[in-house]
């Protein structure tokens, strides 16, 4: 699996490509890939959440910033198809 995530949302500019086995492994380095802009307790926190518990954090802060109503993601998969219907990221190979 390959995604394009172009983000630039509330000061925080991605963009770049992920690859990796599934939706989760995607996320798992999306994950690692925020982390490592923010500072030492919020590293810790993010590094320690699950992915799961990251994308609906991440979510839930879009929704809050832009002033949308998304749902819940259920999964890393789920995340994926919400985030490409937002034009956050683009899936390149499934």
């Amino acid at each position: 699996m390959k995604v394009h995530a172009q983000i630039d949302q509330q000061g925080f500019k991605i963009d770049e490509v992920f690859s990796g086995a599934n939706a989760d492994a995607i996320v798992g380095q999306m994950k690692a890939r925020v982390a490592k802009e923010m500072g030492f307790a919020m590293k810790l926190a993010i590094n320690a959440a699950p992915n799961l518990t990251f994308v609906r954090e991440v979510v839930k802060r879009y929704a809050e910033g832009t002033k949308k109503t998304l749902p819940e993601p259920t999964s890393c998969e789920h995340f994926l198809q919400i985030a490409q219907e937002e034009k956050l990221v683009t899936v390149l190979e499934a």
